[in-house]
């Protein structure tokens, strides 16, 4: 098996072929007027199968390969609304051979397992059911089996035992049973993936409270039972648990021990970094501002990524995982783009502009691009600084436009 290796934003081929037509991390494109057309790598990395014995892997940009991961992830489950939206960012396809990609081995078993935690953590209450048990007790409950009992019991002259089948509501039930199983799993592979990590102390209290909350659910759990399993409509958790506790047994073959020899081998995946971003700038502004913080709001033009509301200032802020905004011009699509939100009458009422219609005056409202680059000065930028403090970068000849540079975590700052 032979694995080609590209980067984000590089070109895999600039001959047409019908062989990667159809692939997920690279499309036929044009991206600048300078550039010839090919098949180009964009925001997504990954891996996938080009044919049976050729695979694709898409890794980050040059300068940013030193990303950490573990912290971007861990900061977009800092609100619930991250939690609910986070399975857009990454697909997974377990039915397919595994790719050995080393340089991706960091990135895919967190995803899954953070993922998973974030989500068992919003449970508040185990859901119960009524659970089949066939039993030798000491008392009768519930019925007892004639046949069973004489054999076991009768037979062997065991007169203080009684062969009973009973139903019990409880909270020991096959989907408990199965993210309890999931979590053991966790464990063991966020033991080494958070050492010496300045989030593992966080990890660790996360998983202590899931498992207390599953303290009294066995972890036994048949294979052949684990497809029959399912979620209920009722309980969006716990679909979502059970979707992800699935995904992670299968992943390391439902054996522990299996778990480090994995790492390098992985399962194709797609992995959206701009979307990444963006949630990981929304859990940053959700900490600091709260509800101050209006997260896709429905305009008539679109769905700015944030609106921020405070009764001295107002703007509307979108994400672009752009790393040459630091030095470069916007480009005049993200500034149409922010111009009409910034004359949408819905986001413009939503902002507090409540009288606004047709013929008002248009509110000088401030737009905000949010830009990466590698490299982490601070753990939030956001905490305890008023947004309009952060507006010191104008973009140049456009009015009441700004460029706010978050950087993205990096291996061993752990500020």
């Amino acid at each position: 098996m032979k694995s080609i290796l590209i980067q984000e934003h590089k070109c895999l081929s600039i001959e047409h072929n019908d062989r990667y037509d159809n692939l997920s991390l690279v499309r036929w494109d044009k991206p600048m007027e300078h550039k010839p057309w090919g098949y180009y790598a964009s925001y997504v990395i990954g891996a996938e199968w080009i044919d049976d014995k050729e695979a694709l892997v898409v890794t980050t940009k040059r300068g940013m390969e030193k990303i950490d991961f573990l912290t971007m992830f861990m900061t977009c489950f800092s609100s619930d609304l991250s939690v609910e939206s986070f399975a857009e960012i990454y697909n997974i396809d377990c039915e397919a051979p595994v790719i050995h990609a080393p340089s991706l081995k960091g990135v895919l078993s967190p995803l899954i397992v953070l993922h998973f935690l974030g989500v068992v953590c919003r449970i508040k209450s185990l859901k119960k059911g009524y659970v089949h048990y066939c039993k030798n007790l000491k008392k009768v409950k519930g019925h007892i089996q004639v046949m069973n009992n004489e054999r076991k019991n009768i037979a062997s002259k065991r007169f203080d035992r009684v062969f009973c089948n009973f139903d019990e509501y409880t909270v020991d039930i096959p989907e408990n049973r199965l993210i309890k199983k999931a979590l053991l799993f966790s464990s063991q592979i966020l033991r080494t993936i958070t050492e010496n990590h300045s989030i593992g102390n966080k990890v660790k209290l996360m998983l202590s409270k899931s498992l207390a909350l599953f303290e009294n659910v066995s972890d036994e759990v048949q294979i052949k039972d684990v497809s029959q399993i399912k979620g209920h409509k009722l309980f969006s958790e716990y679909n979502e648990a059970i979707r992800l506790a699935k995904l992670i047994l299968r992943r390391y073959d439902y054996s522990i021990s299996k778990i480090s020899s994995l790492d390098e081998n992985i399962p194709p995946f797609t992995l959206d970094m701009s979307l990444l971003y963006e949630h990981y700038v929304y859990g940053l502004l959700n900490e600091a501002y709260g509800d101050k913080i209006s997260y896709q709001f429905k305009g008539k033009t679109g769905f700015p990524d944030f609106l921020y509301c405070t009764a001295g200032f107002k703007a509307i802020l979108d994400t672009k995982y752009i790393p040459k905004y630091e030095t470069s011009s916007l480009d005049n699509n993200v500034i149409r783009q922010l111009s009409g939100y910034s004359r949408d009458i819905p986001i413009l009422r939503h902002l507090g502009y409540k009288d606004i219609d047709e013929e008002s005056p248009i509110p000088n409202v401030p737009c905000i691009i949010i830009y990466p680059k590698e490299g982490n000065v601070v753990r939030n930028p956001f905490v305890k600084k008023k947004l309009r403090d952060l507006c010191t970068t104008p973009v140049r000849k456009l009015a009441r436009f700004y460029k706010i540079c978050i950087p993205l975590p990096v291996m061993g700052s752990n500020k």
